[in-house]
């Protein structure tokens, strides 16, 4: 899906490993978003930000505001005409909240870079993505042809970053932040998060688990045994083609799968949507957005399975019980597995190997 950006604004937190003194350079500022070079840019920080999987999301610690100053900051931002000078002053407060934290003893391990705050959106949203990026030493040709170094930006490795679904803020949903999260297991990039005030953070790794968990037990609760797997199946599905496409995920879109099978009745006395409220609530918290998590995914919809001297690799769409018409049929009595209606390819490449055998 194609975005347009609207503001960008780079700017720089000076700061050495293992020292707390920070400072905000004085250079930088807002950039022509319209010039070849900002669209570059900005499409190669998408990029590198979409590709990581492991994010993590909340939203601003609403009850406690005072202590978190970008949150009245941006709060005023989104009710503002989104003019480039208001942009401006919404970058300032953030800089100086992340010089802020920085300068936390907590903090003396991270070091500065460039910051760059970039406002884009489509027809259905508007985003706010903040990320701290380094350079990187490169080789290139001088004027005479003989090699030197140069600088560049390396936008292949997001230090830290974070996104807010403007839209979803100003329709009071419960999740709109987006953070990339740290090497460190269940644990997040405490100082960037803490920078913007944000709270209730939840792996997506853990969201996207539980969403299949409230799957199963929702069709539990509505009679829909029959249906279960195929249900499941199908949300599975929504998150491979919402990985596939570098897209979050959204209850409410999952809602719909749900709809098309509970029954005229439940839909007539529940309404439709009454699995994101499920979901979302106890005990499950699933993010109303999310990014899914792709090794959790694959486990989801794939089977792995290693012998000696075979392997087999497929979707356990494709897997049922003896009789079942599907792909690969498992007889337990037995212990074989039937593979059924074999594409031409592979029927002319076994028969091929076979031949070489009886040669």
């Amino acid at each position: 899906m194609d975005m347009t950006l609207r503001h960008l604004v780079i700017r720089e937190l000076l700061k050495e490993v293992d020292e707390t003194e920070v400072q905000i350079g004085e250079h930088g500022g807002l950039t022509d978003s319209q010039s070849a070079m900002a669209e570059n840019l900005f499409e190669g920080l998408l990029s590198a930000f979409s590709r990581r999987s492991s994010l993590t999301h909340g939203a601003f610690d609403l009850e406690t505001p005072e202590a978190y100053p970008f949150i009245s900051a941006f709060e005023a931002y989104t009710s503002s005409d989104s003019a480039p000078q208001d942009f401006l002053e919404l970058t300032d407060n953030g800089m100086a909240e992340l010089a802020r934290t920085l300068s936390d003893p907590a903090a003396s391990a991270a070091g500065g870079g460039y910051i760059i705050f970039a406002q884009y959106g489509d027809e259905h949203y508007d985003y706010l993505l903040i990320a701290l990026v380094r350079n990187r030493e490169a080789l290139a040709l001088n004027d005479q042809l003989q090699p030197t170094r140069v600088e560049q930006i390396n936008l292949d490795q997001l230090h830290q970053a974070a996104r807010i679904n403007m839209t979803s803020f100003r329709q009071g949903r419960d999740s709109y932040l987006s953070f990339i999260g740290s090497q460190k297991k269940d644990d997040i990039t405490q100082y960037f998060s803490r920078a913007f005030g944000c709270t209730s953070v939840t792996p997506s790794r853990k969201s996207t688990g539980e969403l299949i968990r409230a799957a199963r037990d929702f069709c539990n609760e509505h009679q829909l045994y029959e249906q279960k797997d195929q249900v499941v199946e199908d949300v599975v599905s929504y998150l491979e083609r919402q990985r596939g496409e570098k897209q979050s995920a959204s209850l409410n879109e999952i809602d719909q799968v749900f709809d098309n099978y509970l029954p005229a009745e439940t839909l007539e006395e529940k309404g439709t949507g009454s699995f994101s409220k499920f979901a979302n609530g106890e005990p499950y918290e699933v993010s109303q957005e999310f990014q899914p998590h792709t090794s959790t995914i694959n486990r989801l919809a794939k089977m792995k399975a290693k012998a000696d001297n075979w392997q087999l690799d497929f979707s356990r769409k494709a897997l049922g019980e003896m009789n079942s018409n599907k792909e690969i049929e498992f007889d337990e009595e037995n212990q074989t597995i039937t593979l059924r209606r074999l594409p031409t390819k592979v029927v002319k490449q076994i028969r091929e190997l076979l031949e070489q055998q009886d040669a």
